[in-house]
């Protein structure tokens, strides 16, 4: 069973500052993979992102939530690694 994405305003707006064709393979990839196990596909992160997952397309990484009861997935930040982790 696949789960629900919903993009945050600030993952849309980060997604708005990439590339159009990347941001639809990021989109796609998201949809097509991703919400079938974001468990098993993603990786859980450390610290002050503790509680969160991240999910690596090339250079570019997704960090999302995961609602187990709701089967949904919301994706809070999209960018390059060096700036996704910045706070």
């Amino acid at each position: 069973m696949n789960y629900q994405i919903l993009w945050h305003k600030d993952a849309v707006q980060d997604l708005k500052k990439i590339d159009r064709k990347i941001t639809l393979s990021i989109i796609s990839k998201v949809e097509k993979y991703l919400a079938r196990d974001p468990i098993k596909l993603g990786m859980p992160l450390k610290g002050n992102f503790k509680g969160f997952f991240r999910y690596r397309i090339g250079k570019f990484r997704v960090i999302y939530t995961i609602q187990e009861n709701h089967l949904l997935i919301l994706v809070l930040k999209v960018g390059k690694r060096v700036e996704v982790y910045d706070e």
